[in-house]
């Protein structure tokens, strides 16, 4: 199925055909050398959008509460949005949030004229940022000075490889989930299976016998079957607690291989994500530590004590929502 023009400029369809076929698929949508391919709801990379014609690419977060309302961490259904110069958007639906965030991360590397994250987003960081320059002290200790120094080399460090940090939060977001499925839940798909299978095998025999109600038999199996398999609740495949538990054991040992190659590195293996790097940072910027360890034991009380009472700011929900799940995988320990 050719791909349709979203935006002003056309681009032959012999040119689109080819640059399409070779696009980094991301998702449902791609990124080729001339344009980027946007789904529809149902069609994956059914419209292009020749990049001299984007202004804006991010992400967005729909809650399952209707929007954010600051507080809580909700269900969340992830958009990769991209605004075009004259002002019209396209809001791309994805089933997996971390491949939003490789595309935003794949338009930042290779096409930095293009805008990552929302005017009002720019704004409000702005602001934020003047905030925190007014409260800041006005000169740090060299105690404090050194230490933020040295947490910024261990930043720049995680940046350099961006999928250790983003493979432990995948691997942990997975586990947690597969490990808190209800035994009831997990019960239901096992009769949803099992009433498939026989249902299915009924309507083989009833359908061989020359029975009429042996295909209507046979559908409603096969359908409880795809549902029950489908559904990510059974134990089987990378749906499984083994399985969960090896992928989290291996993105925590690929961060200890990484991190080994500098010696001074101060974050656990466990936590090397650029976010904890960063708010560990901000508390001794802002006057709020004096060394590494204390600014890591405040930012660690701080993550505890958010919760679905507590109000916070979307910069806020973003970043907690992004690196709790690995402190509450290891209790906070260390």
């Amino acid at each position: 199925m050719a791909a349709l023009k979203f935006g002003n400029t056309s681009i032959d369809n012999a040119i689109v055909k080819e640059d399409r076929k070779k696009a980094k698929r991301i998702g449902p949508c791609a990124f080729g050398e001339k344009a980027m391919y946007l789904n529809s709801f149902f069609i994956s990379r059914r419209y292009y959008v020749p990049y001299e014609e984007a202004a804006r690419v991010y992400k967005r977060i729909a809650m399952s509460q209707g929007g954010f309302s600051g507080r809580g961490i909700f269900g969340t259904m992830p958009y990769l949005v991209v605004v075009l110069k004259d002002g019209r958007e396209k809001a791309c639906n994805f089933k997996i949030e971390e491949e939003v965030d490789e595309a935003v991360r794949f338009i930042r590397e290779n096409h930095p004229e293009i805008r990552v994250g929302t005017l009002a987003g720019e704004e409000a960081k702005a602001k934020r940022e003047a905030e925190r320059a007014a409260r800041r002290p006005e000169t740090l200790t060299r105690e404090a000075e050194n230490a933020a120094a040295r947490l910024r080399r261990d930043l720049a460090f995680l940046e350099m490889k961006p999928e250790i940090g983003e493979s432990l939060v995948r691997s942990v977001r997975r586990k947690r989930q597969v490990d808190h499925i209800p035994a009831s839940t997990r019960a239901l798909a096992w009769l949803l299976l099992i009433a498939g299978a026989l249902l299915a095998v009924g309507g083989i025999w009833l359908f061989a016998a020359g029975n009429p109600a042996g295909p209507y038999m046979l559908l409603f199996g096969a359908a409880f079957l795809m549902f029950a398999l489908a559904s990510g609740i059974l134990p089987f495949g990378s749906a499984s607690p083994k399985a969960a538990k090896e992928a989290w054991d291996g993105a925590v040992e690929n961060a200890k291989v990484y991190i080994s190659e500098k010696p001074d590195f101060f974050f656990p293996a466990q936590y090397a994500h650029p976010v904890v790097a960063e708010r560990t940072i901000r508390l001794i910027e802002d006057g709020r530590a004096r060394n590494e360890h204390e600014a890591w034991n405040r930012m660690k009380d701080e993550l505890k004590a958010l919760n679905s009472s507590v109000r916070v700011s979307q910069e806020e929900h973003d970043e907690v929502a992004e690196i709790k799940p690995l402190f509450l995988e290891c209790g906070y320990r260390d």
